[in-house]
């Protein structure tokens, strides 16, 4: 008995291409194929199916959702080859599944497994059920190497969440993703999290400053980026390009509005409840010059660590986990500082010291850490 085949793949797979290929060779053995394709694809004109590499032929049938399939234009067919197949009804993919039974032509069908919210549309879940070989047409992530697995979809470049299922578009309007570049992109409405609206922190390190490579302790004072930190600061614009955030927020010391800015976020809301520890005696210190038995403290972080005459982990606590508590659900980034940052993390159970130039990406609602840019 011939077989019903589904080969999918993510946007950008070349799948109409493949597809153009195969009917290409069944007609160079001198076999006869059939191309069927859904009516509501008119993007290339009613009838034409046509790959973004230029590559085109007409459709011998295009089908509506209750189309009924002439059985008798099949005979003497080698093969039917279906473009666009997530769009086709389950009434549609029936007929198609009867005509490997009862005509004993094969049937090749091509198109995407989901749509931009990850779910099967209804043509792709009903091969996904009755087919008898699935097979995957791979391509790589637009925004890394990773294959691609999902598509994610573009309003103005940047990912979005809203608009009907179906929706057609080409480059400009869907990106093939993996499953990491998909969920850096989508924000809150990640529906691979099934978690509904919560609150999830990008929390940027500064660059480095010049009191950091001299090994001073800048807890409030002002600091400056040294070169290094300058550059760790513009890395961050490519890491964090197509990440939409609902909010951008700086401490108000200089060294993180100065990082946002490098990083090509020129306006963030700078709050006074994101600076770093004041640590009171030894701010402006070099670290080598303070009580050892201090500075190993410092380092432990332990919750009962005291700055003489200045902060420890509970006020600093308090008035930065404070602020990040009055955020509404959505994803925010905020430059910040590594005591600030350490501090924040420790509500989650876990102790995070990160780099300059570097964030943390957490989960706030649920405390668990997501991820980290480096």
């Amino acid at each position: 008995m011939a077989k019903l085949y589904f080969r999918y793949g993510a946007m950008g797979s070349a799948k109409t291409m493949n597809l153009l290929a195969v009917a290409h060779n069944y007609e160079q053995q001198g076999k006869h194929v059939y191309m069927i394709k859904p009516a509501l694809d008119d993007r290339f004109g009613a009838d034409l199916i046509r790959s973004r590499a230029g590559l085109e032929r007409k459709a011998d049938l295009c089908v509506q959702p209750d189309t009924v399939i002439d059985l008798e234009v099949l005979r003497g067919i080698d093969c039917v080859i279906v473009d666009e197949c997530q769009f086709l009804s389950e009434f549609v993919v029936h007929q198609l599944r009867n005509i490997t039974v009862d005509m004993d032509i094969p049937v090749i069908c091509y198109g995407l497994r989901t749509n931009f919210m990850t779910r099967l549309f209804e043509g792709s879940k009903r091969l996904m059920e009755v087919a008898d070989a699935i097979e995957e047409v791979k391509t790589t992530c637009a925004y890394c190497n990773r294959k691609a697995v999902f598509n994610i979809k573009l309003r103005q470049g940047t990912a979005c969440t809203q608009g009907a299922e179906i929706e057609l578009g080409a480059e400009d309007l869907y990106q093939p993703t993996c499953c990491r570049c998909f969920e850096a992109r989508i924000g809150v409405d990640n529906p691979l999290r099934n978690r509904g609206s919560h609150v999830e922190l990008w929390l940027v390190r500064h660059g480095e400053t010049i009191e950091n490579a001299s090994g001073i302790l800048s807890g409030q004072i002002e600091a400056k980026l040294s070169p290094r930190g300058i550059e760790q600061a513009i890395a961050l614009k490519d890491k964090l390009a197509g990440v939409s955030f609902d909010g951008v927020y700086s401490s108000s010391l200089q060294r993180a509005m100065d990082t946002a800015h490098y990083a090509g976020y020129d306006n963030p809301v700078a709050v006074d409840e994101l600076r770093e520890f004041c640590f009171g005696d030894y701010d402006g210190w070099k670290i080598q010059d303070v009580p050892q038995d201090w500075a190993k403290a410092l380092y432990a972080f332990k919750d009962d660590f005291v700055t003489p005459n200045g902060e420890n982990i509970a006020m600093v606590n308090a008035r930065a986990s404070g602020f990040v508590d009055t955020l509404k659900p959505g994803r925010y980034l905020i430059f910040a500082h590594g005591g600030v940052i350490r501090t924040i993390a420790k509500n989650l159970g876990a102790d995070r010291f990160i780099q300059n130039g570097t964030a943390l990406i957490i989960d706030w609602t649920h405390k668990e850490i997501m991820g980290t840019v480096e």
